[in-house]
Order: C-alpha cells, then structure tokens, then sequence
C-alpha cells in the first residue's frame, strides 16, 4: 500500500506546473583584509544581467554567451560531482550539513576540510543592491564582535550538552557497514532524498531511503542542535530587494549557484541540489522567494579555474524553459545529465573574435505573418472561410440572417463593453478624439453652410455629432468604429443643392426623401447580407483607402496652416478720428465707413492727422503667421514624442504610460497656454453659442414634408417618385463602401479583437441614423477612417511585463462603448462651452490633424513598401514579406498599388468626378482580382491577403495532402526509446521512457506502444515498400488479464490514413472541420495552433484526450491511431506565465 501511495504522489508530482525561475549567481570574494563573502554578480530572470564592476551597476539585459570550455567544464564537474534530489531541508544550516555529510561518508573529503568547506558554504550573501562592503575599524564594532562570537560558542556547547548521543562526531563514519549499506541501496521514486557518489562504480546507486527514520534523523535533522555558530541571522539580518521583486512573476523560485576557488581543495567539489519543498533561504536570493535549486562549485586555487564562466553556463541552463522542466521532473542522475545535454545541443555558436563585452539584444516576439506564411495553402484557406463565418460575411440564406447571428455574437457582451470602458486609458483616449472630432465637424459645418447657403451649418453638424455618436455607440456591432463626415458626403450635398437651387426645388424636403430611401435601400441590403461581400476588401483596398485618406489628412493641416499667411495680410487696421473710441460700441452699431474721411488711410497717414489706429492689423502681422507654424508644429511635435515615451528608458513606468496615453491633450493644453500668454490673435476655434438653426427660415423638423398636404408637393411629384431613388441609389453606394470599408480595417485580424465584428447591426443603425439626421436636416454621419484608425491605437492593450529585457507584447483593444458614447455627448454640450472652445487655436487643431495623419500610417505596409523605393537593399529592413517574395516582384506590386492610388486622388480631387468615389473602390477591388494573373498566391500571402475562393474552389481535397515534405526514414525508428512532444518536432529521450516504464506495473503491452510512439515520420515523401515492426510481449503478471498481442503496424499505412475530426472552442459557437493526416501528434499540434486564434500565441507542450466516459489520458501517435472518422471534440486549454498550454479534446456524443 506504501508502495502505490508514493506511485500517485509521484505522479502528482510530475503534474505541478513549471514554476518560473530566478537565477542568481555569487561568486566567492576575498578582500584585502582577509574577510570573504559570496558576492552576487550575474542575475538571470529571463536574460542575463552582469554586474559591472566599474560603474557599480547591472548591465543591460541581453542574451548569455557561455564559452564552449565552460559549456565542457560544467558538464564534466555536474556529471562527476554530488547530485541530491528531492533534499528534505529548509535552510543553509540543514544544506551544507547534508552535503558535509554526503562527501565525508564516502571519502570524498577528510572530516576538517568538509568543517572548512561548511564555513565557507555558511558565508554572508552580499547582493548588489546592498552596495560595495564596508570595512569597520572602530573600536566599538571590534568589542561587539568579539561578545557575539563568545555568546554563540557558549549556546553552541548546551546545545551540544543536551544530546549526549551527538557528543562525538557529528558526521557519519565510513567505518559504519550498516550505514554504509544502507548508502549504497537503490530508491527510485520521488519525494526521497537521492544522493550520487562520484565514483562510477556506484553511479546508479542513489540514497538515503526515508524509511530509515534513524538515518534521516543522523543525516538531515543533526544540524539542527550543533554548530549553531555558522547558522547566519538571514531572516533578522538579511535584506530584501523589494522594488525587484516586483519584476518577477507570481510563481518564480529561485535558483543559486555559488561558485569560487579556495587554497584548501586538492580537487573540486560541485554539488546539484533540488529541495523536496522550495523554502526561502533568508538573504539567498536577494528576493524573498522560494528556493528549489542550488549548485555549489568550489575548485582548487592551484587549478586557476574559470569558475565564474562554469557559473554562467549553468545559470543560463537554468534560464532556459526545456531545462527547467527537465530537471523539474527528473528522477534520477541521467535525467538530470539529459537534460543538459539537450540544452548544450540548442546553443548557437558565435564567431571566434566575439567580444564577451559586446551584449546581443534579446529578440523580439515571433512574427505572426512569418507564421502564417508557414502554414499550407489548404490551411490558411480553412482558416480564411472560418474567419468570415465568426464575423458574420457569409451568406447565411435567410433574411436577416447576418443580423441575427450578429445580435447573438455581441449580446453577451454588452454590459462588459461598459465595464471595459472604466479605464484611465479610456479617457486620454475620448478627450484626444473629442478634440480630433470636434474641429472637422466645424470645419465641415463651415463649408456645408456656404454650399448650401446656410441650410445645414455648425450647429447641425454638432446636434449630428450627438444623436448619431449616442445611437451608433449604444446599438452598434462594432463601436469603436467613430462616425463624421467625410468629403464624398460633402461633394453629394453640394451637388444635390446645386440641382436644387437651378430647378427651384425644396432642398431639405428632397433630401428628405432621399434619406427615406437610403434607409430602405441598406435595409435591404441588411435583409439579403450584402455586407457578406466586404470579404472581398483585402489589404490591398483598405491600404489604399487608408494611405488616401491619411494623405488628405496631411495635406489639409498644411494647407490650412500656411493659408494662414494669407488671412494676415487683409487683417483691418483702420483709422479713427482722434477722440473716438468704437470699444464702448458693439459691432452692430458702429457707424458707415463713408461717415469717416481718415477711415482707409495708412498707418503713417493716420498718425500724421492725429487719428486713432483700429484693428488686429494695426498692431500684429506677420508674427500671427510665425506663431501659428510654432503652435501647429509645437502641438505635432509634443503629441507624437510622448506618444513614443513609452518605448524610452527614461522616468518610472508608470510616468511614461500616463505621458504616452495623454500625449495629445499635453499637446493641446501646452500649445494652448503659449498662445494665450503670448497674446498673439491667432485664429481661434468658432463655436456657434446659441441652440439654434443656423438658416432662420427653418426649423429643427423637416417632417412638414411628410405631415402637411401643404408641403406635401412642395417638389414635383417625380422628383420625390423618380428621381429621388436615383439619388438615393448613388449615395447608397457611397455610404456602403465609406462604411465599411473603414469597418474592414477596424476588424483587422492583427487588432486581435475579442468580441466578435458587427457589419450587418452597424449598417442597420446607420440606416436608422440616415433617416433620423435627415428628419432633423442634419449633415449624415458614417464612419470615419482617420479618427477611427486612432481610436484603436489609443486603446492599445500591452502586457504588463516587467521581466528585464522582454518587450511588451499587443495583447489586443480595449473594446467598449464608454469612448464612443462620451465623444458624442461632449460634441453635443459643444455650444455650452463657447468660452472654453473659443481659447483653442486653430493651428493647434490642425497640428493634431497631422498628427492623426502622420500615426495612421504607423503598420501600414503599403506605405513601407513606398519607402523601399528608395532604400538600398542592404539597408532595407528585415521585412517578413521580404524573405518570401523577390525585391523586383514587391515594387512591382508596390508599382500597381500607387497607380491605384494616384488614380484615386485624381478622380476626388476635381469635384465633378469625386462623386465616383466610392465606385472607383469597386474598381479597385477588381483590380486586386486580376492582379491573381501576375503574381503567385504565395506572393499575394505575403504582401496581401487571398482572396475568398468561390463554389468547388473552396472545398478542400480528400486524402492524403500532396506536400513535397512528407518521407518516412526506415532507420529513424530504431534505438528510439520514448517520445516527448517538444515545440518544433517529437524529441525521444531515455528519462520519458524511464518513467513510463515505471508507471506500467509491469504490463507487457508499455513494449509495445513504446514501439508504435517510437514511429518518428519525417514530412518529405512516402516510401511505399516500408518495414513492419512487432512489438515483442512478455508475460504479465498473474493478477492482470494479458492483452493479445496486436498486429504489426504498417507505417506507410498510417501516413495514408486520413481522418476527419470537428473540433470547437467552448468560447465558438461553430465547429472547425480538421482534416487529418498524417495521424501523428507533431501534426495534430500544428493543426490546433493554425486553426484556433487562442492557440496561436501558445506552446502545446502536452494534448489531453477526455472519453465519454470520462477518462483523461495523454494522446500519443499511437493512440491516434484509435481515432474514428467524424468524431466531435470540445477544445479547452490550460496556458502558464510562459504561454505553455495542455489541451484537452473532450469527445461528446452527439444523437
């Protein structure tokens, strides 16, 4: 019964996670005055840190670069040296007496130069953030060290007087048989102390049993009550470096080295130690952590041995992920030597001339392209028709299908897309955009009141601001999607009361009609989900009408900026009669110009006939010009190196996030200020002050056309019949691709968005919003591109990393309606903050237009690309798309996408084409359809997106998938003992197989799934003739029913398999068809990290399979070999810190 209870806490052992390890090497210190200590002076959390002696300080993070001597000399002193498993201690006291102990038992070292080594082992722990030591010579400090020293040696002796059966000799003699035999005795499971003598004789020869309970009394406890001197103070006397504690993660432990060279060792003397529970060790690390691992090297003087350098090439063993779970689950001497040597295989090679000085960088994250890239056209185009069927751009075939399915998608998620939005990031975001909002709808307010003589101006554009924003925010599929107006909007108005004013018509009475009919037109288009077809829009259209848009964007805050210059010059300066005085009067009231004869003369004229100089021109000019272009570059500039403060070294984290996330309002304030103190009257922002139509032969309802007979033929019958769906029709189109183009580019898959896309609830609510605003007669809001695309860059989500050296990694957008919904209302309470808006300058708002210009551009690759032209190739970035396609064939790709891009900025620049704007993006699209003649579709992977694939294109082949990689190696399935699913292939060590050979009971059927795991198949070619392998039985034991033997596996059989499996995430609501083959894990693996978007981020290190009935067992080749074609799987993962995950496939019976 003993037996079996250690078996399972064995094998619950073996299921604890991996803790995360902190590394810490000390190396022994001798001063001048003779005092020693171990001083720390490399630090492992992720990447190496090395103390520089010179400036006193850590070293930049980077990576280890262990020299092949030390990488030879740890292997040699580990594989020779005292390996202790699973060592039942919980202080430095209890350590160095089980390792005294241990060397002195069997001959290693003579009793008085273990006593020596103790000492040293017992020796204070200075860490850098203590400071360099400090060498006291006062006379004070001499007397109390001299009482302390008398105090411990007089509690050592009672403690000595109080069991006489210590009296002796504390350590074990080699004399003693009994001992000696119980020494050499083999254990093997877990949760023992295991020692390992250097002999090889005695190489197997593990422990000290904990059944002796005498002999783990005498070897582990006996220091408890002796040698109370070297006990060192580390709780009352040790200190903590709390500031990088905070650095660590929550389930760190520690890993020690010491190492160090003293004159009386003849040879060295190296010891592994893995503690049976993690204790904290006082001042050893220098955070308060639980401490599982600790090596000591101490080696001989005479041998001028580089223990430092052996020092950091086990550190950086112990940093490596593979090697800390290896020896985690070692049970014996050779897992813990494999172990390193799989590390020692994985090192990289430098040149011989590497400068040690010179630290390499950590690397950055994988790239997901690259990843991408590396999956099988068949693959991605699965994945491609799984993506669209989640965001609802299918065609379902029933009406309203899409906005079903895309009310359910996003219901769950509503109240959360408010607690979500409780985020100090979400207010540096809606004050930015509130701003960045705020001046386009003015500015187009503005123009729209002088082309339609006022009848839509400011004031509509903000109550548009509000209704819409509130609506679009509160019902949308997609709210971070941010609505205005835009210029083939404009372009439409302008057209529309052109024809109006010619024909004599009702303006607002035919646009009336025609938003009635826009509204039915995309509601027809919800019913039939014709926002299905967006899937065509590929990143080829939405960089383009990105960069356009971004372009426009630029382009206007210059050209506004320097129009400025102009204005100046026709600033009045006028001339008064001495003694009158025009600041008592207002505007309204001043008199005729023509009643003043001094009125248009010039300054020096005015002067000369005593008169009294009137206006902004008098006294500024020029000078208005000059502080315009400092605010308006001041306010870019500000805006965007705070932006990128958060990539800097300089000030506490937490200073750069709040610099970085209110970079634009600093901007705005800092700008502001200026201008208001240097007293210069640069044009001002103009806010309407009162709530009130802007043309006073009208009023805010237009519904006098649909409810008064009167009116209702205010036009003629046709126009509101006939032509108003024509109309209506054309700004369909253009609405449509506006919106949901930028919603394209909203959902980017590389946002990594969590709740799901809208496009179908988006332009039904828009629909509701066009046929509200034009009930109303306000201006028609859509989305927006430019102020959309930086909305989700200042929600930008990070991970919180504060491992030295690891690069934050995007983690997704924070998805809310907060942002939305607060914008709109502030545009909205815009007119009851006229004194506040009347204090910001324009130039500012246009600097944040550049801004917003300038950032939108940031990722696109499109725009990358551009600058290649002018690169040279050796200074060309290390571009992914770069590695796959050749230079030539990406500027010729490049060379279509800007034709296209001219082609579309001609055709919206002259007004009497613009209004085929958004047309031209179909022609696009069309476009992008027939460039599939001139490029490979591996080459439109890396630099677009392939296009969805239509009828019998999109259904995948059945059997085995032709693939250049596949071949099975006949001598590869020989002297392979185990398999261990690792991340690039199936790696066979001993130690799995141990351990599974421990685990069968004797059962003589573990043979043979050893043989059917050991089936190593290579993708390359199939080989038909291929051997068979029998797996030898032997005969189980009486009291466990033989399991016949099973016939012989045909591996060229199994790579013809092919087996079809519906898998799906508990958080999807639509199973994933997985077509596999061959049937063997490393596949299986890369299947569920191409196919799941939670998985694509993670390492499968382990795949669990649940029956029915409830059993969970580990998946193998072999025992995919069991799988039936058509079962149905539920997927759920387990991940860790480290982004290691253990999937589980629960199988659910379906009737």
């Amino acid at each position: 019964m003993k037996d079996n209870s250690e078996d399972e806490t064995c094998e619950g052992s073996q299921e604890q996670e991996v803790p995360f390890l902190f590394t810490e090497l000390l190396e022994l210190t001798e001063y001048a005055d003779g005092a020693k200590e171990w001083k720390e002076v490399v630090r492992w959390v992720k990447y190496e840190e090395t103390v520089e002696e010179a400036g006193n300080r850590w070293s930049k993070p980077h990576v280890t670069t262990p020299t092949l001597h030390s990488i030879i000399q740890s292997r040699k002193y580990l594989k020779n040296g005292i390996i202790l498993l699973d060592l039942e201690a919980s202080n430095m006291l209890k350590i160095s007496n089980a390792i005294v102990d241990v060397l002195v038992t069997q001959g290693d070292l003579p009793r008085d130069t273990a006593i020596k080594l103790k000492e040293h082992y017992m020796l204070k722990h200075r860490h850098q953030f203590e400071g360099p030591r400090k060498v006291d010579t006062g006379l004070a400090t001499v007397i109390k060290d001299i009482l302390v020293q008398k105090l411990e040696s007089k509690k050592a002796n009672n403690m000595r007087s109080k069991d006489p059966s210590r009296g002796g000799s504390p350590l074990l003699s080699r004399r003693d048989s009994n001992l000696q035999e119980h020494i050499i005795q083999h254990g093997r499971k877990r949760g023992k102390l295991y020692w390992y003598p250097k002999d090889p004789s005695r190489g197997g020869s593990p422990l000290l049993s904990r059944r002796d309970s005498n002999l783990q009394e005498h070897i582990i406890q006996h220091g408890r009550k002796r040698d109370v001197s070297f006990l060192n103070k580390e709780h009352e006397d040790g200190k903590v470096n709390h500031p990088f504690l905070k650095k660590l993660p929550e389930n760190a432990e520690a890993a020690v080295i010491l190492t160090g060279s003293v004159p009386f060792l003849e040879k060295a003397v190296s010891v592994f130690i893995r503690l049976a529970q993690p204790s904290v060790l006082g001042d050893l690390p220098e955070v308060d952590i639980p401490t599982r691992y600790l090596y000591f090297l101490l080696c001989p003087t005479k041998d001028n041995e580089a223990t430092t350098e052996i020092g950091k090439s086990i550190g950086s063993a112990f940093s490596d992920k593979p090697f800390s779970q290896g020896i985690f689950e070692a049970d014996s001497r050779d897992d813990v030597l494999n172990s390193l040597d799989d590390y020692i295989d994985s090192i990289k090679t430098l040149p011989r001339d590497w400068n040690n000085k010179h630290y390499i960088e950590p690397p950055s994250g994988p790239d997901e392209k690259e990843r991408e890239l590396q999956v099988h056209e068949d693959d991605v185009i699965d994945d491609d028709r799984r993506n669209r069927e989640a965001s609802g751009l299918v065609r379902t075939g029933r009406l309203f299908g899409g906005l079903i399915d895309d009310i359910k998608r996003k219901s769950p998620h509503y109240l959360s897309d408010f607690k979500d939005g409780l985020h100090s990031q979400c207010i540096s975001s809606f004050l930015f955009l509130y701003f960045a909002c705020l001046a386009p709808i003015i500015a187009f307010g503005g123009l729209l009141g002088e082309a339609t003589e006022q009848r839509i101006a400011t004031i509509e554009g903000l109550v548009a601001g509000l209704l819409s924003g509130v609506l679009f925010a509160l019902f949308s599929g997609q709210p971070l999607n941010l609505l205005g107006s835009t210029g083939p909007v404009y372009v439409f108005e302008k057209i529309l009361y052109e024809m109006c004013s010619d024909q004599n018509w009702d303006y607002l009475s035919l646009r009336l009609w025609i938003g009635i009919w826009v509204g039915v037109m995309l509601i027809l288009l919800v019913a039939f989900d014709a926002s299905a077809y967006v899937c065509y829009i590929t990143r080829f259209t939405e960089e383009l009408f990105a960069c356009l848009v971004a372009f426009i964007f630029i382009m206007s805050a210059f050209k506004n900026t320097f129009s400025i210059k102009k204005d100046v010059k026709y600033l009045p300066c006028n001339c008064l009669p001495e003694g009158f005085n025009l600041s008592s009067m207002e505007p309204e009231f001043y008199p005729e110009q023509e009643n003043f004869d001094l009125w248009n003369v010039t300054k020096e004229d005015c002067i000369k006939e005593n008169g009294v100089l009137f206006g902004d021109g008098c006294e500024h000019g020029y000078d208005i010009y000059l502080m315009s272009i400092l605010l308006f570059f001041g306010a870019f500039a500000i805006s965007i190196t705070l932006k990128q403060f958060k990539q800097t070294g300089y000030l506490p984290s937490t200073a750069r996030n709040f610099l970085s996330d209110f970079a634009v309002i600093i901007g705005i304030v800092s700008m502001t200020a200026l201008d208001y103190f240097s007293g210069v009257p640069t044009p001002k922002l103009n806010v309407p002050s009162e709530f009130k139509p802007t043309w006073e032969k009208r009023s805010w309802l237009v519904t006098h056309a649909l409810l008064f007979p009167e009116h209702l033929l205010a036009n003629p019958w046709w126009v509101d019949v006939f032509l108003a769906p024509v109309f209506a029709l054309l700004a369909t189109i253009l609405i449509f691709m506006d919106q949901q183009i930028t919603a394209v580019i909203v959902n980017r898959k590389e946002y990594k968005l969590k709740k799901g896309c809208g496009y179908h609830l988006d332009l039904l609510v828009l629909a509701l919003i066009i046929v509200v605003s034009s009930v109303f007669g306000l201006p028609w809001f859509i989305a927006n591109t430019i102020p959309s695309i930086n909305h989700m860059q200042s929600l930008t989500k990070e991970s919180k990393t504060n491992i030295p050296g690891e690069k934050a990694q995007f983690l997704g957008i924070r998805e809310q309606r907060v942002t939305n919904l607060c914008i709109a209302i502030l545009t909205g309470l815009s007119v009851l903050m006229t004194p506040f808006l009347a204090l910001l300058p324009m130039p500012v708002l246009y600097g944040v237009f550049l801004y917003m210009g300038v950032s939108s551009l940031r990722g696109l690759q499109f725009f990358d690309r551009l600058l290649l032209l002018f690169m040279p190739a050796k200074n060309q970035p290390n571009y992914v798309y770069l590695k796959y396609v050749p230079l030539k064939r990406v500027h010729l790709f490049t060379f279509i996408q800007l034709m296209s891009l001219i082609g579309l900025w001609m055709i919206k620049s002259f007004p009497s084409t613009s209004i085929a704007f958004p047309v031209m993006l179909v022609v696009i699209c069309l476009i992008r359809k027939v460039i599939e003649c001139i490029f490979t579709k591996q080459e439109l992977r890396a630099l677009d997106d392939l296009l969805p694939e239509s009828g019998k294109k999109n259904k995948r082949k059945i059997g085995l998938k032709p693939s250049v990689d596949m071949e099975m190696n006949e001598s590869d399935d020989e002297d392979l003992d185990g398999v261990k699913l690792n991340q690039k292939n199936m790696s066979i060590t001993n130690g799995s197989l141990a351990r599974r050979k421990r685990s069968d009971n004797g059962d003589g059927t573990s043979d043979e799934l050893e043989q059917l795991m050991s089936l190593k198949v290579r993708a390359r070619k199939v080989k038909p003739a291929v051997k068979t392998v029998r797996s030898p039985v032997r005969s189980p034991p009486a009291n466990i029913p033989t399991i016949p033997e099973r016939r012989a596996v045909n591996l060229y059989s199994v790579l013809n398999v092919r087996v079809t499996m519906y898998l799906k995430h508990i958080d999807d609501e639509i199973y994933t068809p997985v077509h596999l083959t061959p049937l063997t894990i490393e596949n299986l693996t890369r299947t569920l990290n191409t196919r799941f978007s939670a998985l694509k981020d993670l390492q499968i290190t382990t795949i669990l399979e649940k029956t029915i009935k409830g059993i969970t067992f580990p998946l193998d080749d072999s025992m995919l070999e069991f799988f039936k074609d058509h079962q149905v799987f539920h997927i759920t993962f387990v991940e860790d810190a480290d982004k290691n995950a253990v999937v589980t496939m629960t199988e659910q019976k379906i009737e």
